[in-house]
């Protein structure tokens, strides 16, 4: 009897490891207009977007399904220790389920050298230059080179305009589109 009930248990656990392996890996794809694919999201990727009612949504994709997306996200607070400091605690972990016909937009993910590709280190520079020029000006009693000073807020103007330019997030619906793909069927729907 003790063989039997053993075996019918090994049994139940081997057909649900393999009901696991062989059940569906459900993605959404993100695609360009001339529908090649920019980045995938499933279980396990990070996310950052926006919904069309203007929330903006960060978390970790716990599972795709049916065209939904289900996010990890945790409620983080500082709590107070016994010695009277503070700590960063995790209160609570909710799981919520977004749409992607709720999807506005997607974040970009932040590129090498990022700094220099959105403008931010020619508007410092330039600025700084230009202050650096006036303080030495001053403290030696010498003219201010206005060309110096034009050069300098020319570089600072152009790191303002690459930094206004930069695209930092995916808009669905222009030039972009969102696929639910369940691999298990191999159908896609697209929105």
């Amino acid at each position: 009897m003790k063989k039997f009930v053993l075996l019918l248990f090994l049994a139940t656990i081997s057909t649900e490891i393999m009901a696991q392996q062989q059940g569906s890996f459900d993605m959404v794809v993100l695609r360009d207009r001339n529908d090649r694919t920019v980045k995938s999201y499933f279980q396990g990727i990070p996310i950052v977007f926006g919904t069309k009612s203007g929330r903006y949504v960060e978390g970790n994709i716990r599972k795709v399904e049916r065209d939904s997306i289900f996010l990890q996200r945790y409620d983080v607070r500082r709590a107070m220790t016994m010695w009277g400091t503070q700590v960063q605690d995790t209160v609570g972990i909710f799981w919520f389920a977004y749409h992607t016909n709720e999807i506005a937009w997607i974040r970009k993910p932040k590129a090498s050298f990022e700094f220099v590709r959105d403008g931010s280190i020619f508007m410092i520079g330039g600025a700084g230059y230009a202050a650096l020029h006036l303080i030495n000006a001053a403290y030696l009693g010498e003219p201010v080179d206005w060309t110096t000073i034009g050069i300098s807020a020319g570089v600072a103007a152009a790191g303002f305009i690459m930094h206004k330019l930069r695209k930092r997030k995916y808009v669905i619906g222009e030039g972009y589109t969102l696929k639910y793909i369940n691999t298990a069927i191999n159908t896609e729907t697209q929105r």
